[in-house]
């Protein structure tokens, strides 16, 4: 984790994210610019919320542990954003763990020392109302695929979003598979299957569309992927 204390740096990231359409005039100059590395903690599961955060840019893990020692990754996250949202207004603990996958740059307050101020602020809670309802709606959208799609499914309207943004889709394995909620041998079979139809090449650890008809085909429609 590195801190940047730069004034000008501060100012400069303000602008270009727009963060005083977030926070209140008087919290802006207290924020603090951090730089998570990979596999740093932001939050963890089971402790206090003591950070206010707003992620910038990178990509982070929400990971939830469960009491029989699997770890299940409920969303990865790429879009700027708050964190912890839940935590703040119900006073919980974190139900989750937040993990930087990649460098991430987040900028916080102290939640002991601004957790009333940002409460009473109509600005702040104005854009965390929003920033909750993108998030139910996600999961309104998300969850029933677990139950009424198969992996072959979820998985080609996964790689289907994925090749938007570049023609090669290069998977983690292990983390996919977790987000799936399904075994990394399982994901290992289906990607196999896609490979022997025809419909993928694979190129060492990456993977190229061979057949986008089929794929397509086979993808959820209205995916919740996009």
């Amino acid at each position: 984790m590195k801190i940047i204390t730069n004034t000008i740096n501060l100012e400069a990231i303000i602008q270009e994210y727009q963060l005083q359409q977030i926070f209140p005039p008087d919290c802006l100059e207290k924020l603090q610019v951090i730089v998570y590395e990979k596999k740093d903690y932001i939050c963890r599961q089971g402790d206090e919320l003591e950070q206010i955060s707003y992620f910038l840019t990178g990509k982070l893990k929400i990971v939830h542990s469960l009491a029989n020692g699997t770890d299940m990754i409920l969303h990865i996250q790429e879009e700027e954003g708050l964190l912890g949202e839940v935590e703040l207004m119900l006073g919980k603990s974190c139900v989750s763990s937040v993990i930087a996958d990649e460098d991430s740059l987040v900028v916080q307050l102290p939640t002991p020392l601004f957790k009333k101020r940002l409460l009473e602020s109509s600005l702040f809670l104005h854009h965390m109302g929003k920033t909750l309802a993108k998030k139910l709606h996600y999961n309104n959208r998300i969850a029933p695929t677990h139950i009424h799609y198969s992996l072959q499914e979820r998985l080609a309207s996964h790689i289907l979003n994925q090749i938007k943004y570049s023609p090669i889709f290069t998977p983690k394995l292990s983390q996919l598979a977790d987000s799936f909620g399904v075994s990394y041998r399982h994901l290992q079979r289906v990607l196999k299957q896609m490979v022997d139809d025809g419909w993928l090449e694979k190129d060492k650890k990456s993977y190229h569309i061979r057949n986008l008809k089929e794929l397509t085909k086979v993808a959820i429609k209205e995916s919740p992927f996009e």
